[in-house]
């Protein structure tokens, strides 16, 4: 069975382990969103020796595929006679190389009469090492005109190293399965939205507060994790107090991005950025909401066009 991991990383802002965060949660668009505008697929069997596993595991990922708690593709079952907006097609065909590699251990040379080791010397032995690659082949094309809106191959390679005295932690058969599932994961976030929450950091310098509202910032910064909303009034009241501070700017904008008011957001991150030209996640927080923007404008057309086909 094939397992599928979805690693929800790009778009990610990267935060210390001992940085305070807010989560944002929301809808980003697919990477290729011609794609993601189909409504109805048809998975045929792919090609190669692994087309037949890959093309299963796809089809499973895509029928079980949802946005907003409803369905997102409709999946038609390659022989059946109801209607399809597009065909996915591909081949997929596993490479095995094997290469002989030497590793290091450490082995005793020199006993006592008691079989105590009293010096160990490095020692080089033979392993092989099995490096498997899966480059499939895919493609998207519209019924009704042939129109390509999906094409790409998708590079995935692991390996596996046996020596004579460590047995392989996994098969090649298993370690296939896996590159295709990872395979599944790119294609999922090529051709579909995907909602996600992320972690993004907030500022914590106090530089203008006095020792009072330093430590209301604190407790801001201690809020962030069990009650964000409280963390955001903190910060509007010290930003009625000290308008300006560079901090509570950027972080009542990632408030208003956290609670869905972009307009807001955009408003005081372009404030933020005035005071902050060099920030780098000021230009991360545009890129998030342009890309949400663009997402649920992307969806509510889909939608808007596919209203007339339900019932």
């Amino acid at each position: 069975m094939v397992t599928v991991i979805l690693a929800m990383t790009g778009g990610l802002v990267s935060a210390p382990a001992s940085a305070e965060t807010l989560d944002v949660a929301a809808l980003y668009p697919a990477r290729v969103r011609p794609a993601a505008d189909v409504e109805s697929l048809v998975v045929e069997r792919f090609g190669g020796r692994e087309g037949r596993a890959l093309s299963f595991a796809l089809e499973g990922m895509l029928a079980e595929l949802s946005i907003y708690d409803q369905s997102y593709f409709r999946v038609v079952a390659e022989r059946s006679t109801a209607p399809a907006d597009a065909v996915l097609s591909g081949i997929a065909n596993a490479v095995v190389e094997n290469q002989s590699v030497e590793e290091t251990r450490k082995e005793c040379v020199e006993e006592d009469g008691n079989g105590k080791c009293l010096r160990k010397e490095d020692v080089k032995i033979k392993c092989q090492r099995r490096i498997v690659t899966l480059n499939p082949s895919l493609r998207m094309a519209r019924i009704d005109d042939g129109a390509i809106v999906y094409q790409r191959q998708i590079l995935q390679r692991d390996q596996i190293v046996v020596c004579p005295d460590r047995s392989a932690n996994r098969s090649v058969p298993d370690t296939v399965d896996a590159l295709i599932g990872n395979v599944v994961a790119e294609v999922r976030l090529d051709i579909a939205p995907v909602y996600r929450s992320d972690a993004i950091r907030v500022l914590e310098v106090r530089k203008g507060l006095d020792k009072d509202q330093s430590g209301r910032f604190r407790d801001a910064l201690k809020a962030t994790a069990r009650n964000p909303q409280g963390a955001c009034d903190i910060w509007a009241a010290l930003d009625s107090e000290v308008p300006g501070q560079s901090s509570i700017v950027f972080n009542l904008a990632l408030c208003a991005e956290q609670r869905g008011d972009l307009d807001d957001a955009l408003r005081r991150y372009r404030e933020a950025q005035a005071l902050l030209p060099r920030e780098r996640a000021i230009n991360a927080a545009f890129d998030r909401i342009n890309a949400r923007s663009a997402a649920e404008a992307d969806y509510a057309a889909r939608e808007d066009r596919l209203s007339g086909n339900r019932p």
